[in-house]
């Protein structure tokens, strides 16, 4: 009976430990160093010309040909400070008219299922159109975005940390 008591505490303590851990995309999680991530996701690597956030933040790692929703993606692992601070998937070759709109449902459809409902969207049509989906997932915010600008548009997810 101690073993299970023992066992049944453990296995609460680990749960708890693992919940404080901000979960990002492929395995990545918040605060990582480049090498951490590297060892979680070894397919990434250094990218050749590296995208930079507005907030200064830098593009560390890069894995091409993510498979999201039967849809193939970038993922672009931010670092700020040596720490992995964001992560975005931005769809590869995005496809003119509305086929993103059905990449867009097929990827909200696949978020969905693993973090259950939306904690809100947006759409506004104009000066173009633009819809948001998000989910909070204890301190992590997964957002989907779609921008349609004429034939043009670009389908992204985001995750970052909303502290």
């Amino acid at each position: 009976m101690k073993i299970a008591i023992y066992l049944m505490t453990l296995a609460v303590a680990l749960h708890a430990s693992a919940a404080d851990v901000q979960a990002f995309w492929g395995g990545a999680a918040y605060g990582m160093d480049v090498a951490q991530v590297q060892a979680r996701v070894p397919q990434a690597r250094v990218p050749d010309n590296p995208d930079e956030l507005a907030g200064g933040e830098r593009e560390g790692l890069r894995v091409e040909g993510v498979a999201v929703a039967g849809h193939r993606f970038q993922a672009s692992y931010f670092f700020d400070g040596g720490a992995l601070v964001q992560v975005d998937l931005v769809q590869e070759a995005p496809r003119a008219g509305r086929a993103d709109l059905q990449v867009f449902q097929d990827v909200a459809a696949a978020l969905e299922a693993r973090h259950g409902a939306p904690a809100g969207s947006t759409q506004e049509d104009e000066p173009f159109e633009r819809r948001r989906v998000h989910w909070q997932v204890a301190e992590t915010q997964v957002a989907l975005l779609l921008f349609q600008v004429g034939d043009a548009s670009l389908v992204k997810v985001v995750y970052q940390v909303q502290r």
